[in-house]
């Protein structure tokens, strides 16, 4: 291999980069970066995204759109998800631009803080990882709809409103945070 690698046979040092990182299972491609800070744990999601590494060292992106290759991001924290309908590519546009500048102060705040953001931000449209995810939580068909979802927690917290706004989606957020929000079971 062209980089630095810990042998599979050193087991202390596998042991405590598993706990520095949080890895959970293999294949895991964490990016650092020169400073030791973690850029990303979805190296190899990034890689399998971007082969031509356009977007190269990949920082997080304040708004993911859900798809099968980052659902697994599901599972390593609290997710706002904004279901929305659409269908076509470049319908979630808007969906992202509402949610965007909540995403990018959260982000913002939590890394001045030098602390990992406590929540990522999804769209999600009419597709089959959306429709799998809505009877995974037993959400109801909607559009738009927003929630949170907290797998590791088994928890989900929707937001019911007649209409989505940044007011009511930061308001959400606040409350979330603040744990003011009732969960319900998944």
């Amino acid at each position: 291999m062209p980089w630095l690698a810990v042998p599979y046979t050193d087991e202390a040092r596998r042991s405590r980069l598993n706990r520095l990182y949080g890895i959970q299972g293999i294949p895991t491609l964490i990016l650092l970066d020169t400073e030791g800070h973690m850029i990303t744990r979805q190296g190899r999601v990034e890689i399998l995204n971007d082969p031509d590494c356009e977007l190269f060292p990949w920082h997080p992106r304040p708004v993911l759109e859900l798809s099968e290759s980052n659902a697994v991001q599901l599972h390593e924290g609290p997710c706002l998800v904004l279901f929305v309908d659409a269908e076509e590519e470049g319908e979630l546009e808007p969906a992202k631009e509402l949610i965007q500048p909540i995403a990018e102060k959260i982000m913002a705040k939590y890394k001045a803080k030098e602390e990992e953001t406590p929540l990522l931000f999804f769209v999600a449209g009419e597709d089959d990882m959306s429709d799998s995810l809505r009877d995974y939580t037993n959400l109801p068909e909607a559009a738009p709809l927003l929630t949170i979802l907290d797998m590791s927690a088994r928890a989900k917290y929707v937001k019911d409103v007649e209409e989505i706004t940044p007011a009511v989606v930061e308001q959400f957020v606040s409350d979330f945070l603040a744990e003011k929000l009732k969960p319900e079971p998944i």
